[in-house]
């Protein structure tokens, strides 16, 4: 790795895509849910309580998968592509229930714009440069544990 990126152009060069796939993460749960609450668990009781906190479990594994990627973590975007594929499969069978068209397009579309960003270029470069970056890191504490050791 030669010159890391000062934060000002990092931010401006992968901000826009991490951003893009955060959001695309939250409304396609939030969709999913509110979708998967209306068909198939329409007669249950306390359905509030229990969408809510799937709705929260959804949020934490999103938002903890986006921070480790931030972190550098590569499998955490199997974490996130998994979350994009289940609210895909999720939302897709609901049509025989007959829901209502917006909230089923956009439950369609969330996610596959989400898997779009994921995939895009620039989406990419930033993970790498993420990885290099705690490998970096990882190397800069051994040597500093080492020179530790020394005295």
């Amino acid at each position: 790795m030669t010159q890391p990126l000062s934060l000002k152009v990092f931010l401006a060069q992968y901000f826009p895509a991490f951003i893009v796939a955060f959001f695309m993460m939250c409304f396609s749960a939030s969709c999913t849910v509110a979708l998967a609450s209306n068909t198939y668990f329409k007669g249950i009781e306390d359905r509030v309580f229990k969408t809510s906190m799937v709705l929260l479990a959804l949020s934490v594994v999103g938002f903890l998968s986006h921070f480790l990627m931030v972190r550098g973590r590569a499998w955490a975007v199997w974490v996130i592509v998994g979350l994009f594929v289940a609210c895909l499969l999720t939302v897709l069978p609901s049509y025989g229930y007959r829901p209502h068209m917006f909230v089923y397009s956009t439950g369609l579309l969330f996610p596959l714009i989400g898997l779009l960003i994921l995939n895009s270029k620039r989406h990419r470069e930033m993970r790498a440069y993420l990885v290099a970056m705690r490998k970096e890191r990882v190397k800069q504490r051994g040597e500093a544990r080492a020179i530790k050791a020394r005295r």
